[in-house]
């Protein structure tokens, strides 16, 4: 359904799911499992920038951080999720976001003064988030090739093949290094080889059809 969409009407497609985001996060939060006993407050937002965010930029991070954990205060998590990076998403391809943000709120659950501690210990920090890949990892393969196919559509269409080349060269080669580390590729050899078949000929429509479209 979303890659017949992107194929009729890629700008309805874009202002269709910048319009459900938040809705769409929340969906997916409310369907999954959440430990007992917490709070959880979303915040679908994004920063005033002097220029605009893509998701292959620093500033499109988004973060799940400890509000309140003891008997006093009470258990609540804050998940910020970040327009930039992922507000033109369909709510299929935003799992991989939303199910690593929910991951982290299991680890403060489990130990939240592990989880603040990684704040400023990278070998912590690299533990965790390498375990919250585990779900996004066990993603049936359909939803990770959506995620990757939107997000550089999205550059395209948005920053031309300067931006489209960015963003592959992020899923591809640098987001295993970003932050703490313990990230994983979000996009395959295969997927990285076809956009650079595409971006040599100058036609997207190679890329688009790498996934049947």
């Amino acid at each position: 359904r979303y890659r017949t969409a992107l194929q009729k009407n890629r700008k309805r497609f874009w202002d269709k799911n910048k319009k459900d985001f938040g809705k769409n996060v929340c969906r997916i939060i409310e369907e999954s499992k959440k430990p007992k006993g917490w709070k959880i407050y979303v915040v679908a937002s994004s920063f005033e920038p002097a220029k605009k965010i893509f998701p292959f930029d620093h500033d499109a991070w988004s973060s799940t951080n400890v509000v309140a954990a003891s008997k006093n205060q009470g258990f609540e998590v804050m998940m910020f999720f970040n327009r930039a990076g992922g507000e033109f998403l369909s709510r299929s391809a935003l799992l991989p976001l939303v199910l690593h943000e929910l991951w982290h709120v299991q680890q403060i659950a489990k130990s939240s003064k592990d989880y603040i501690k990684s704040i400023t210990d990278d070998k912590i920090s690299e533990r965790l988030e390498r375990e919250a890949e585990g779900p996004v990892e066990n993603l049936p393969k359909e939803v990770k090739e959506e995620t990757v196919l939107e997000k550089i559509l999205y550059c395209y269409d948005f920053g031309g093949w300067k931006a489209a080349q960015k963003m592959a060269d992020f899923m591809y080669k640098q987001r295993e290094k970003i932050y703490g580390g313990g990230y994983i590729k979000e996009m395959t050899k295969e997927e990285y080889s076809a956009f650079l078949e595409s971006l040599k000929r100058k036609d997207i429509d190679i890329f688009m059809n790498f996934f049947n479209i």
